[in-house]
């Protein structure tokens, strides 16, 4: 039938749109290379309101003052080398661990004690930061530009302490030997936010200018193949907004400073990582993200600078800074920007297009979790709320279906009576339909409703941390990653570990199974063609949700069966009411 070719090129087109929605429209757009291009060259400065800037000096394209040109090593140093063989601050609180090098003050040693890389017990933590000359080096730190000799990457500091504790605050110095004397205090609190509080007193005889920054350095780009669902890479929130930059647009386009009066921050996210530099929200800034490549790698700056300031003799200067290197706690971030007021630094979790359904299916996961401790379980209380809102549309759906099954027969006649001439058989099937008061497209609204919810939940499961190493029950230990117990090598006993659509698990063909069974409740298909197409649905789906989150294959699974004895329910009912 006409309509039901139509419902196929539908569904197809409605996920063709949502994936291209996503993927060419899901980022603030941005000025094309050209434009850029000439903006920068017809600027022809590197001062930023007066103060160099910070991304363009001579040591190397896109590094701050006093950092040497990135080398990329054939063999890379050993980070716990380096990190043994120097002088530091260490970091242990509740949550982080890791270390501040008294030389050049960065934090490039930090790892997250509540995370770990696999499901395992004796996997190691997570490593977020690494120093500069180790393998995929990811830092930040802090300083000032403008007049006389300031700290840089060579600069040995002193400190008051030697460990730096959540809610405590350590105090570092480093006297310039001409009348400066920079002081950083460093405090942390009970999850992943910094506070860097720098002053600089001028023992000078002249006045001095000075601005603070604060710098993201990252070689290569992140590890996760996720890009298409979420944003991976450079963002930044300033006066219009949030902007995302990924890593191949700065392959590609020159980015301009951005001079922000409104509060905001810039840093770089992972899947469910973030390092963010956090200016004071109550004074302006300037932030700037670029890309440089050196011996055939390529590195990521993010940074910020404040507005200048002079400082006259005997006087002082003082500038905070917050610096968030860490998890992306949904409840989390949410604090820090509602009750701390750092604008729109919940936004680093990119809920996606459909925010307005994804944030709701969230909240109720992580309501249900509250009460039964499983998110899988929580999954399952999901789907009976989904399916009890969507019930009465449900409810004229299979009614519908189900005076289409009784009209099968005279279906078949029109066929025999017709079939040569599509054009007067699809006249009197329409005119079959409105004879009986059947609507052939009443089945296709709930599907329609539930294309963004699956896709709405596909991206909770994907981009909130909370599914992350989520258990479910049996071999299910990890809800955001696929099936693991894989049919295609007899559940682990043949010694193969099969890859990509040959990675089919248990409940992936389970799915396909009761997706099976579902459309048996069907009314079958007129046309032939039509009916081996849609036998054949059930195995490709198997085929596509084998890669897809398990818990997301748990939905689909367990709406299926609702749906079978939903369908069978109200099928039953209308055929003894017809009778």
């Amino acid at each position: 039938m006409e309509e039901n070719r139509n419902f196929i090129l539908a569904i197809v087109l409605t996920i063709i749109i949502l994936f291209g929605w996503e993927y060419f429209f899901g980022n603030k757009s941005k000025v094309d290379e050209q434009t850029a291009t000439e903006q920068v060259a017809a600027a022809g400065t590197s001062e930023i309101s007066g103060i160099p800037d910070i991304t363009s000096s001579s040591d190397a394209g896109g590094s701050i003052p006093g950092m040497a040109a990135p080398v990329v090593k054939d063999i890379a140093v050993s980070r716990n080398d380096v990190v043994a063989s120097r002088d530091n601050v260490r970091i242990d609180s509740g949550r982080l661990q890791g270390t501040i090098s008294l030389k050049g003050l960065r934090f490039d040693d930090l790892s997250l004690k509540d995370y770990r890389v696999t499901v395992e017990k004796d996997s190691p933590i997570v490593t977020l930061l690494s120093p500069y000359n180790t393998a995929k080096a990811y830092f930040a730190d802090f300083g000032w530009v403008g007049d006389g000799k300031k700290p840089d990457a060579n600069s040995v500091w002193t400190a008051n302490k030697s460990t730096l504790t959540s809610d405590d605050t350590v105090i570092f110095t480093w006297d310039n030997g001409e009348g400066l004397v920079f002081t950083r205090e460093v405090s942390l609190d009970q999850n992943y936010m910094f506070t860097i509080d720098q002053r600089v007193q001028n023992n000078t005889n002249a006045a001095v200018t000075l601005a603070t920054y604060g710098r993201i350095y990252r070689e290569g780009g992140g590890d996760s193949n996720a890009r298409f669902i979420l944003h991976e890479g450079p963002l930044r929130v300033g006066d219009e907004g949030k902007e995302e930059i990924t890593y191949k647009d700065l392959e590609k386009e020159t980015y301009e400073p951005e001079k922000v009066t409104e509060g905001g921050w810039d840093g770089i996210t992972d899947k469910e990582w973030l390092v963010a530099l956090i200016p004071d929200q109550s004074q302006s800034f300037t932030t700037n993200i670029s890309r440089t490549t050196q011996n055939g790698g390529e590195q990521f700056h993010v940074n910020f600078v404040n507005d200048a300031v002079s400082i006259a003799p005997g006087a002082s200067a003082e500038k905070e800074a917050r610096f968030f290197a860490g998890a992306k706690e949904v409840a989390l971030l949410e604090h820090y920007t509602d009750v701390e007021g750092v604008k729109m630094l919940d936004y680093a979790i990119d809920w996606g297009w459909f925010h307005f359904i994804t944030k709701p299916i969230y909240l109720t996961l992580h309501f249900f979790y509250g009460i039964v401790g499983n998110f899988g379980i929580a999954i399952l209380l999901l789907t009976l709320v989904i399916k009890g809102l969507l019930f009465p549309m449900a409810n004229k759906q299979y009614e519908s279906m189900g005076r289409m099954k009784k009209l099968q027969p005279k279906m078949q006649q029109l066929k025999e009576k017709y079939g040569d001439d599509r054009a007067r058989m699809q006249q009197e099937t329409m005119e079959l339909y409105k004879k009986e008061k059947v609507n052939p497209l009443a089945s296709c609204l709930p599907i329609f409703i539930q294309i963004p919810v699956f896709f709405s939940l596909y991206k909770v499961l994907y981009v909130t941390i909370d599914m992350r190493h989520a258990p479910f029950f049996g071999w299910i230990r990890d809800l955001s990653a696929p099936d693991p117990m894989l049919v295609t090598n007899l559940f682990g006993l043949l010694p193969w570990h099969p890859t990509g659509f040959l990675a089919i698990g248990v409940l992936p063909v389970l799915m396909g199974v009761t997706m099976y069974f579902q459309q048996k409740l069907n009314p079958p298909m007129a046309d032939p063609v039509q009916q081996k197409i849609f036998a054949f649905m059930p195995i490709m789906f198997t085929f596509i949700l084998a890669g897809f989150s398990v818990g997301l294959v748990i939905y689909w699974t367990w709406n299926n069966i609702l749906t079978i004895c939903q369908q069978w329910v109200i099928m039953r009912r209308v055929a003894a009411k017809e009778s």
